[in-house]
């Protein structure tokens, strides 16, 4: 038999750093993800809010690692989830695995899920996204926020937008979801249908 090669030592600081990450993400949602009264969130997909009024998207600027030039454009004709986050908040880094394994599940030519830090050090938010996390399904983007919040607004991280195929946010949730349940499935797949939960349709603000 061979002996095991996995560092027990890693093991163990990988464990403890998301048992930290678990429990800042209790003692900090609260703060981070703060709503007002008419925004109420229980962390699903049914807390998402449909806009009367899309908000239009001009040539969205993001980028990719090393500085590459991207945009929301790009993604025109498909449905787009747009996950805004940030090293700094807790319920964002607890997000990201959920998310890469929707992409995984679900991505595809109609359907894709982005994510853009809004870290002013993009190194940092690079080495969590692509090392401790090592999410595998989604591909790393980032945005100064002072750029990014002339198009959305950035007062509560972390932030979910539904993108038609038009290129137009259509829906929104200021909080953290729980992107591994079936709730979160159905939501995109009749996203894709082009249809709206009933509970999404009544919550029009």
């Amino acid at each position: 038999m061979q002996p095991s090669t996995q560092n027990p030592a890693h093991g163990l600081r990988l464990r403890l750093w998301l048992l930290a990450l678990a429990l800042s993400f209790c003692f900090a949602h609260q703060a981070l993800a703060s709503h007002e009264a008419n925004e109420p969130s229980d962390g699903t997909v049914n807390s998402f809010r449909w806009l009367q009024k899309p908000l239009l998207l001009p040539e969205t600027p993001l980028r990719r690692w090393q500085l590459e030039p991207a945009s929301l454009s790009q993604f025109k004709g498909k449905v787009v989830l747009l996950n805004i986050w940030a090293t700094w908040c807790p319920p964002c880094v607890y997000e990201l695995p959920a998310l890469d394994r929707l992409q995984q599940r679900l991505g595809n030519e109609d359907f894709v899920v982005v994510t853009v830090s809004v870290d002013h050090d993009p190194g940092p938010a690079h080495d969590l996204f692509t090392g401790r996390l090592a999410l595998a399904n989604l591909d790393f983007y980032f945005e100064l926020p002072e750029r990014l919040g002339k198009t959305f607004p950035l007062d509560v991280l972390p932030t979910n937008f539904i993108i038609d195929r038009e290129g137009r946010a259509i829906g929104m949730l200021r909080s953290y979801v729980d992107w591994d349940s079936p709730a979160a499935d159905e939501f995109v797949k009749r996203l894709l249908a082009g249809s709206l939960p009933p509970k999404l349709q009544n919550q029009a603000n």
